[in-house]
């Protein structure tokens, strides 16, 4: 890992007054776990040994690092299958309920009761066209 900047510039300028301002910020990172070379030479002549723990501590943390970054992606890998799980039961519900509406208009009809069937076949297509109408639409529940 290298020094990694953030850059953030900013001007604001009034109207008649003239009043004006400018500002500019910039944010170091330092990542790397091993001091940089003027350093390491610095503290070696503290203790020469301290660049052998020093560069001991940097594999273990690059070690801890990779096993962090392994965890957030086994987190994320199962988070997503379970999402496909239930998008997968719930249009095999919604798919069952379909058919089994559409089943019961059928049969309403087959016992003479085309207001009953009229009403579930009404239904049933409404809320069917509200789902593919709406599934475009941004999700405001989030926010």
């Amino acid at each position: 890992m290298a020094k990694q900047q953030i850059q953030q510039k900013e001007t604001v300028v009034a109207g008649q007054g003239g009043v004006g301002q400018q500002l500019e910020r910039t944010y170091t990172v330092d990542d790397n776990s091993l001091p940089s070379p003027q350093e390491l030479a610095a503290y070696k002549e503290i203790d020469p040994q301290i660049v052998t723990f020093l560069m001991e501590a940097s594999v273990k943390e690059q070690d801890h690092r990779h096993k962090m970054d392994k965890v957030k992606f086994d987190l994320v890998r199962k988070s997503e299958s379970r999402t496909g799980r239930m998008n997968w039961w719930g249009m095999a519900f919604a798919f069952l309920s379909i058919v089994v509406i559409v089943a019961l208009a059928a049969y309403a009809l087959y016992l003479d009761r085309p207001w009953f069937a009229g009403i579930l076949g009404a239904g049933t297509l409404v809320t069917v066209a509200s789902i593919f109408i709406n599934r475009e639409k941004p999700d405001t529940k989030k926010k």
